[in-house]
């Protein structure tokens, strides 16, 4: 008699950033699904980052729509993992979510919306766990001036943004900007792209 073998696909490893009553709601929802798996609650995604567990498949961030959010969104999904943004965005920042692959579930939608969305959307692929970068010496000394720059940009601002917030010239902020490029390149960790210096400033507290 044949034998047959189902194979059975693995539960899904997800991230949460959220807090309060929403963080109790949406653990408990994707705790009680047995196609995903919990990793990591954080009340703050500079929490999350630095965490053994980060990025898992699925990150849902459940922050205040802004430019963080985004910002959040983009290390995320650079990270490898898929990305579910839980929060009433207006038609900019959905679109700019979207644009960067994001999925976004509007808060009227409750935890259970949000969890069969962490189970059947499809994308990101699992990375190897990132160690947290806790030696001092690989982070480069960033001046005053350089880590405000590099909080804007990576934010979605251009360099002519990030002049304009910091009251300086163009070619002064984009001076800022390639030091930092070449302070990290200096330490062994590269941040040549938009995506990188992101992972960077939330490695390092800088966001």
């Amino acid at each position: 008699m044949a034998v047959t073998t189902v194979e059975t696909e693995a539960p899904r490893i997800v991230s949460i950033v959220a807090s309060g009553v929403l963080g109790t709601a949406l653990r408990a929802a994707v705790t009680a699904d047995p196609r995903l798996r919990l990793t990591a609650v954080a009340p703050r995604f500079t929490d999350l980052v630095v965490d053994a567990g980060f990025p898992g498949d699925v990150v849902v961030l459940a922050e205040e729509p802004g430019r963080q959010l985004f910002a959040h969104a983009v290390t995320a999904a650079a990270a490898g993992a898929v990305v579910v943004v839980h929060a009433d965005a207006d038609d900019e920042l959905r679109q700019a979510l979207e644009d960067a692959g994001a999925v976004v579930v509007p808060l009227a939608d409750a935890a259970t919306g949000v969890v069969e969305q962490l189970a059947t959307v499809r994308g990101g692929r699992r990375r190897g766990h990132r160690v947290a970068i806790d030696d001092s010496h690989r982070r480069p000394r960033l001046s005053p001036g350089e880590r405000r720059a590099l909080a804007h940009y990576v934010q979605g601002l251009t360099t002519v943004q990030v002049a304009a917030e910091m009251g300086v010239g163009y070619e002064t902020a984009k001076t800022f900007l390639r030091r930092v490029r070449a302070k990290y390149a200096a330490v062994q960790r590269p941040a040549g792209k938009r995506i990188e210096l992101s992972l960077r400033a939330e490695e390092d507290g800088i966001l």
